[in-house]
């Protein structure tokens, strides 16, 4: 009789919430979770509203970005798709949908949906960064210093659209450039973590390692636990041939980010440094596994094959590594396998 009470009271007295409020009150309460990264609850929230309404295209897409951010991008793509079919012009999902494809190493569709957005949003500075960051993994480098070029026109003191032309200048070998933009920032922020990071790099690409080292010191004693700083530290150890000390920051950068595929191109170095072939292959196949734009990747791992005595693999590797730009396969696919 209770049970049955409360029932008569909810139609009769305040009246039963109705389809729409429900599906709000679950998208609201899936919107708390995801700002709290409670992934789980969150996706089951937004599943709660889109059971209540299928036509829900933000439930869609809040879902997706729910996904993604636990570790599922392929199910954050099908969202996303969801969503565009019920609102092809859905900017958002688009956005969403072009870092999910990026995940999965689908860069040329995370493009094609950048370039969508631009439709949409042309004077955004943050699209044509983006743009710019994509073009540069597909080692498009005149492409992305373009929609760089455009990015800084329209937010011309952002300092990282800066960083990020150095980089390019980095990757294209032209480290004059690089290095003369990343003063300028320099002088203007000497505390600019990635400028420093950036031109630490390019004293290890000229052998400069007393200066390589000094530069990523300065950056890792604002940051000491930042896993990109200790990696290239690492690095800068493996060049000098103190592998030991290098391993150790490569270690502490995989622990503090298990994603980071230069940290195992470069475990993988020690490796090859080591004389141990498989233990560098395991390795560095695994930084190519990911697909992301990770320097000389192919010619360490062609060296791996080589020590191994597969010299069939090992040129196989280095032809990759010469359609990536990378200098080093071009030179050792010359020596060995013409």
């Amino acid at each position: 009789m209770r049970k049955l009470w409360v029932i008569v009271l909810c139609s009769v007295l305040i009246g039963c919430a109705s389809d729409e409020v429900k599906r709000d009150r679950f998208f609201l309460q899936g919107n708390e979770a995801l700002n709290n990264r409670e992934y789980k609850t969150a996706v089951d929230y937004f599943t709660k509203a889109l059971t209540i309404d299928k036509d829900f295209a933000r439930g869609y897409n809040n879902r997706g970005v729910a996904r993604i951010e636990s570790g599922h991008p392929y199910e954050a793509i099908q969202d996303y798709n969801l969503a565009l079919a019920l609102k092809p012009d859905y900017v958002g999902a688009l956005f969403n949908r072009a870092y999910a494809y990026e995940e999965v190493g689908r860069l040329e569709d995370a493009l094609d949906d950048v370039a969508n957005v631009k439709e949409f949003h042309s004077d955004s500075a943050y699209v044509y960064f983006y743009e710019g960051l994509l073009q540069s993994k597909l080692r498009l480098y005149d492409q992305s210093l373009a929609s760089f070029e455009k990015a800084r026109s329209l937010d011309s003191d952002n300092e990282e659209i800066d960083i990020n032309v150095a980089t390019l200048y980095y990757f294209k070998g032209e480290f004059e450039k690089a290095r003369g933009l990343l003063l300028e920032i320099l002088k203007v922020n000497a505390q600019q973590l990635n400028a420093l990071n950036t031109l630490s790099q390019i004293y290890l690409k000229e052998a400069d390692f007393q200066n390589a080292l000094i530069t990523i010191n300065r950056a890792l004693k604002v940051k000491p636990s930042e896993p990109y700083f200790l990696n290239n530290r690492g690095q800068i150890y493996l060049e000098m041939g103190e592998l030991d000390k290098g391993l150790e920051d490569i270690n502490r950068s995989i622990l503090q980010d298990p994603s980071n595929v230069w940290a195992y191109r470069n475990k993988g170095i020690y490796y090859l440094r080591k004389g141990k072939a498989d233990e560098a292959i395991r390795l560095l196949e695994k930084a190519v596994a990911k697909k992301d734009l990770v320097d000389e990747v192919h010619s360490y791992l062609g060296q791996a094959y080589q020590m191994k005595g597969d010299l069939t693999q090992a040129c196989d590797q280095w032809q990759i590594g010469i359609e990536k730009q990378e200098s080093r396969s071009g030179k050792l696919h010359k020596e060995y396998c013409n």
